[in-house]
């Protein structure tokens, strides 16, 4: 199971958005797609993501969609 957090960057301040449980990276990786339709999707294939909670325990981007910028965090469940 996977957590996910999006967040919208405001400034200097991080403002919590969405939060989600979700049981694989595909997933996730839809869940974040539907919520930031306008995200680029490049920047979330389940392969960069599943490499990066490997390698560091979660997968962390931030993303321009539309106009206002959000941090994406896409964590396992311990």
């Amino acid at each position: 199971m996977f957590r996910i957090a999006i967040s919208r960057l405001d400034d200097a301040r991080i403002v919590p958005e969405h939060r989600e449980t979700v049981l694989s990276v595909d997933e996730a990786v839809r869940a974040v797609l539907a919520r930031l339709p306008r995200a680029d999707p490049a920047a979330f294939s389940g392969r960069a993501v599943q490499d990066s909670v490997n390698r560091v325990n979660d997968f962390r981007r931030d993303v321009v969609a539309g106009d206002r910028g959000y941090r994406v965090v896409i964590a396992p469940m311990m």
